[in-house]
């Protein structure tokens, strides 16, 4: 039985396969069976074990299946972080396998949506019975009761919600409905989360792009770390008059293009003072916020006015000029790339400013990967690597800051962000040196 307890029948067919950890290692499936029996009557205990020893040492965990569901959540509730084992320093950890979540219910839940709102619920499970069995069929309906046209399918398996989509996907239109049905999985709760952080993204920039009051937005390409620090002063301490002397720095330079950008500035301090003082400071503090994850500087650090706080701040100020052209951001990438194209090779920046992107989307660009992580800093460079054989990316690229601080910002905020079902893996290029013995 290679050190399995098995029946000859089978469990039922919504049988759990569950993971147990925080077993003795000295046990055996005798004993197993002993602490899980009085749950119900088991049909397969496996404990694994560690191959490279001989002979093979448990690991102090196993793989346990119940005849009955019923069963396997009963064990649960009275032994998952509740029982601990002789000679064990933690409670029994028990969860289904991850095996059993290819077939969670939000891997099998479809949406229907452009549903004639005539039909009802039994309507809905004839049109889809023929993929196979449906395990709960309900059409949303209003605080009237009345169809909203639109209903969630979810079947028994992963497989018949996939034939469903094929067949049905907008294969027809309903009576009353004004496009074709459609047929697609449900939101998983990933999604509907990864969608609202989605919103609150393009709910800034559209206050960004519409913050008329700002100006030219590419005048803030001009502006010199002194600016930067007086905004900060003016952002954290709530002083108008501060503003007083931006404008006099913005009357000493010789750019006209700063000086507009600082009269812009200006004149939103005084509206943000008329306004009771809100959506300005808010603006100044996104200003002042990014230039201080790229610089990763404080409100305090920028008052010290030290030289080590000048120099981390000239740095964190070429991020600024990537949150001015973050309006903007196909004309700033076409010219990037276009430069990129030009220069005919990968162009890196400094040490510790250049990034290996793993796990990206088949159908990132460079574009794609440039526009994801502009907000960091000053990409000097984005580039997909793509097969030369079969013209498709390898699912990796490669992004150079000017300075360390961007490229260590980026990692912080990406390194493990998931884009559909990937998650970037974000990391620092390994130096040449790293590879010598001294």
């Amino acid at each position: 039985m290679n050190g399995a307890l098995e029946h000859s029948d089978q469990p039922d067919p919504d049988a759990i396969k569950m993971f147990v950890g925080q077993i003795p290692r000295s046990w055996s499936e005798k004993e197993l069976k002993e602490l899980f029996e009085p749950y119900g009557a088991v049909y397969q205990i496996n404990i694994l074990r560690d191959r490279s020893q001989n002979p093979p040492q448990s690991k102090g965990c196993c793989f346990v299946t119940f005849y009955t569901r019923k069963a396997a959540l009963e064990a649960q509730n009275a032994l998952h972080n509740i029982k601990t084992l002789t000679g064990m320093h933690h409670p029994i950890q028990m969860k289904p396998a991850d095996s059993e979540k290819s077939n969670a219910v939000e891997d099998r839940k479809l949406f229907i949506g452009m549903v004639s709102k005539k039909c009802n619920e039994n309507d809905i499970r004839v049109m889809f019975s023929a993929f196979g069995q449906i395990e709960e069929c309900r059409i949303l309906r209003g605080p009237d009761g009345l169809s909203r046209g639109c209903a969630f399918v979810t079947f028994s398996t992963r497989a018949m919600a996939q034939n469903a989509i094929k067949a049905m996907h907008q294969s027809q239109t309903m009576e009353g409905c004004s496009s074709p049905i459609v047929v697609k999985f449900a939101d998983t709760q990933k999604d509907k989360e990864q969608r609202r952080l989605q919103q609150q993204l393009a709910q800034q920039m559209q206050q960004l792009n519409s913050a008329t009051t700002w100006g030219s937005l590419t005048g803030l390409g001009g502006l010199t770390p002194q600016y930067l620090a007086l905004l900060q002063q003016a952002a954290s301490s709530g002083n108008l008059g501060a503003f007083s002397g931006i404008q006099q720095m913005a009357a000493g330079t010789a750019a006209s293009s700063n000086a507009s950008a600082m009269n812009s500035l200006t004149s939103l301090g005084t509206l943000q003072g008329l306004a009771g003082a809100t959506v300005g400071l808010n603006n100044i503090n996104a200003l002042a916020g990014m230039a201080a994850l790229n610089g990763g500087l404080g409100g305090a650090g920028l008052t010290n006015g030290t030289a080590g706080t000048m120099d981390a701040l000239t740095q964190a100020y070429s991020g600024i000029q990537q949150y001015a052209a973050a309006a903007l951001p196909t004309l700033y990438s076409q010219s990037l790339l276009q430069q990129q194209g030009a220069a005919g090779s990968q162009k890196e920046g400094p040490e510790g400013a250049n990034l290996f992107i793993y796990h990206l989307p088949q159908e990132f660009g460079d574009q794609d990967l440039l526009q994801m992580f502009m907000p960091f800093g000053n990409v000097v460079s984005a580039k997909v690597f793509i097969d030369k054989q079969t013209n498709l990316s390898k699912c990796f690229g490669f992004v150079s800051y000017d300075n360390p601080v961007s490229a260590q910002a980026a990692i912080q905020a990406m390194n493990g962000f998931q884009i559909g079902m990937k998650r970037l893996k974000v990391q620092l290029k390994r130096s040449k040196n790293d590879s010598k013995p001294y």
